[in-house]
C-alpha cells in the first residue's frame, strides 16, 4: 500500500507587527485593548503555545533574522499544551518572510513524547512516521533543534475581523541541542509581554492607525532570537 504524502496546508500572506510592554499588569493592558477604537474583544480561551525551533549546524537561520534577511524562514514544531510528557496534535511550520509579509506551509506531524535525553533521532523518528514531502525530509535531516520556547498566548479580534491581536506573556526558553536534552538550561523574560497585530495585505493602509492607538513601542522581536541570545 502506498504512503498518502502529506500536502503543505498554506496559510495566507499577512503582516504581523509587534510590540514590547515592559512591567504593565496584564489588566492594564488589557483595559486599554477594550477601550481601542477597533474594538477588539477576546476570542478563544487563553493557550500555552509551545514550539521547538530547528536550524542548521551553523545556525543559519537565526542569523538571517538577527541581520534581517528580507526573505528568510523559521522552522519548527508547534503544540499547544506543557514542555515535557505527551504532545498531542503537533505541527510542522515552515514560516516564510517575504519582504514585509509572510505566511506559514503547515504539516500534520503525528502524536509524540518529550521526556530527558530527548534528541535529533527522536526527531527524525517522528519525521519519518509523518509521510512527509521527500523534499521537506531531506531538508530536515540537515536541522537540529536549538531552543525550545513556551508561553500563554491571549487572542483578540476587531469588531469588524479585519485584525487581530495576540497577547503574549511568560516567555519561556529552553536550550536545547542535538542530544541528551536533560531541559535543565532555561531562561524567563519576566517582565516582558508581547503583542502581534495581524492583518491582511489591503488593510495595510488602516493599521497604521491601528496600530498607533494601541500606545506600545513597535518592535521587530523575534521569540527565536531572543530565546538563542539568553544563552
Amino acid at each position: 500500500m502506498e504512503e498518502t504524502i502529506q500536502l503543505a496546508q498554506t496559510t495566507a500572506h499577512r503582516y504581523e507587527r509587534k510590540f514590547t510592554v515592559f512591567n504593565q499588569s496584564k489588566l492594564a493592558v488589557f483595559t486599554g485593548i477594550k477601550r481601542h477604537p477597533a474594538f477588539f474583544r477576546a476570542i478563544y480561551h487563553p493557550r500555552q503555545i509551545t514550539n521547538i525551533y530547528l536550524d542548521t549546524t551553523k545556525f543559519q537561520f537565526y542569523k538571517d533574522n538577527q541581520i534581517g534577511i528580507a526573505d528568510r524562514k523559521k522552522v519548527r514544531i508547534r503544540w499547544y499544551g506543557n514542555v515535557l510528557g505527551a504532545v498531542t496534535q503537533p505541527k510542522l511550520e515552515y514560516k516564510i518572510k517575504v519582504g514585509l509579509t509572510g505566511y506559514k506551509n503547515i504539516y500534520t506531524l503525528p502524536n509524540f513524547e518529550i521526556r530527558a535525553g530527548f534528541s535529533t533521532n527522536d526527531l527524525q523518528s517522528l519525521f519519518d512516521r509523518a509521510n512527509l514531502p521527500m523534499t521537506v525530509r531531506d531538508e530536515l535531516k540537515g536541522l537540529n533543534p536549538t531552543l525550545l520556547n513556551t508561553y500563554q498566548r491571549t487572542y483578540f479580534q476587531s469588531l469588524d475581523k479585519h485584525f487581530r491581536l495576540t497577547f503574549d506573556e511568560g516567555l519561556t526558553y529552553y536550550k536545547l541541542r542535538p542530544t541528551n536534552n536533560q531541559f535543565l538550561a532555561k531562561a524567563r523574560e519576566r517582565e516582558l509581554q508581547v503583542l502581534e497585530l495581524k492583518y491582511a495585505p489591503e488593510q495595510e493602509q488602516r493599521a497604521s492607525q491601528v496600530a498607533s492607538l494601541l500606545r506600545y513601542r513597535l518592535d521587530k522581536k523575534s521569540k527565536y532570537v531572543s530565546g538563542i541570545d539568553c544563552f
